[in-house]
């Protein structure tokens, strides 16, 4: 028998937490670990994302054409300041479209990511930027697409 009831509390604590606080959503490794790159080498983070799908081997000259395009438009924003997780949406259990709104001091700026599992693992399917949320956000505040809130 246990002569220290808090030796046992400690060790069920030990193994329960990771299972309740240590389950993150797999998807979220890959935009986790871009948004860790980012920080630092938002070229490299770009690079890396294609680096475990297999599928890209072949369009390496691609993905170096919108990094380069990445790079140059990145360096007139100015400062980072980080990002915003803007919305999840999924087509089943194994699709997944996460955008990001990426803050900079000159203007935002939109990352998608299209996240694809076809058996057990998470790949990257598609990746996009653009800075059309200031369009996007007046087109949605348009009378017409409120007439259902009043």
């Amino acid at each position: 028998m246990w002569k220290k009831p808090k030796q046992l509390l400690v060790i069920v604590l030990f193994f329960t937490m990771p299972s309740v606080f240590g389950q993150s959503d797999p998807s979220e490794k890959i935009t986790d670990s871009f948004f860790k790159t980012y920080k630092q080498s938002p070229t490299k983070a770009y690079t890396d994302l294609f680096e475990n799908n297999k599928w890209m081997n072949d369009k390496r000259s691609d993905v170096e054409t919108v990094k380069i395009k990445l790079d140059d438009f990145l360096r007139g924003l100015g400062e980072y300041f980080g990002y915003e997780l803007i919305t999840e949406k999924s087509a089943g259990e194994s699709y997944l479209l996460k955008s990001y709104l990426i803050k900079y001091e000159r203007q935002p700026l939109r990352f998608t990511f299209l996240l694809y599992r076809p058996n057990d693992k998470w790949q990257l399917q598609n990746f996009s930027y653009d800075t059309n949320i200031e369009e996007e956000l007046g087109e949605a505040a348009k009378a017409y697409r409120l007439k259902n809130n009043w």
